[in-house]
């Protein structure tokens, strides 16, 4: 049985290691407070004879019972993301992801708090668009409410964090769309409050993209009058109408509403879509509001 003690007051991450590894919730409690210090000295190695069975230890820390060794396994993990470059932390990624993601669906709070926080510092390390390649596929068909309702909130807080072009909207939009008809009432609310962030992130274009989209007529104009709201009050964030593809156009943020198509249009919008395209093709130069290919926005 591993015993704390042990620990010299000049050690070495591996003296950790059988701590780490220890199935004793007693040992991984004690071990916490010394290695969360340790860790977060720079001056410490972070040299490791099995650093993969290091970090298999603290996996099951997380995918374990006890909330208190959960969220401190998040801590630790956090803690050697920041320590370790891209490279050594490569081997570990779908696993340490997976892992995390489950803990969004977490009943305490400063679990999934520890969780996405965690997530975050790995779209730091790393990219945001990359971590969000990895965490799409595990998000939106999730049978957990939880993880459904905190992933969006993570999308909300990767805009703040990293801005709009950060990640490709595009891919995630479509899916966030669906959730507005979501079974469960809290991730319904998450859905909307998503779509108006990234409304506030990307700009007046999403009005229409979103019309596209299977959400129904009562809700859709929810979210047009909540678009409307934003921009009344002045907390729009894009002074340009970006893209949700990371891209941006020259077209300026405006406040026209479209009218949330009936079933009977919405069969149409497509075509109507095409048709009004062509026509702008057909603008001369002299126009005075030039309209680029780039403005339009695509979710395919």
């Amino acid at each position: 049985m591993a015993d704390t003690s042990a620990i010299g007051e000049n050690p070495t991450l591996d003296q950790f290691y059988s701590h780490v590894t220890s199935k004793e919730p007693h040992i991984r409690l004690e071990c916490f407070p010394l290695l969360e210090a340790y860790l977060s000295d720079v001056h410490n190695c972070t040299d490791c004879e099995d650093l993969n069975g290091f970090i298999k230890g603290l996996l099951k820390w997380i995918e374990g019972s006890n909330y208190r060794i959960s969220h401190n396994g998040l801590r630790i993990l956090e803690l050697l993301i920041e320590r370790l470059d891209s490279y050594e932390f490569e081997h570990y990624l779908d696993n340490v992801i997976s892992v995390t993601v489950d803990r969004l669906g977490d009943g305490k709070d400063q679990v999934r708090e520890a969780a996405s926080q965690l997530l975050l510092k790995l779209m730091k390390k790393f990219t945001p668009q990359r971590i969000w390649d990895h965490l799409q596929p595990l998000a939106f068909e999730n049978k957990q409410f939880r993880i459904k309702e905190e992933l969006q909130r993570l999308i909300v807080r990767t805009l703040n964090e990293f801005g709009g072009s950060a990640i490709q909207l595009n891919k995630l939009v479509p899916l966030i769309c669906k959730l507005v008809s979501d079974s469960n009432g809290t991730v319904r609310q998450q859905a909307i409050d998503t779509l108006v962030e990234i409304y506030r992130h990307v700009g007046e274009k999403v009005r229409g993209d979103i019309a596209k989209r299977d959400i129904p007529e009562a809700k859709l104009k929810q979210l047009y009058d909540k678009f409307d709201d934003v921009v009344a009050s002045g907390r729009m964030i894009a002074k340009i109408t970006d893209t949700t593809d990371g891209t941006a156009s020259s077209s300026s943020v405006v406040s026209a509403r479209p009218k949330p198509p009936t079933s009977s249009v919405k069969s149409r919008f497509n075509q109507d879509n095409a048709a009004t395209a062509r026509s702008r093709a057909g603008i001369s130069s002299a126009s005075t509001t030039p309209v680029s290919a780039g403005n339009e926005l695509s979710f395919n």
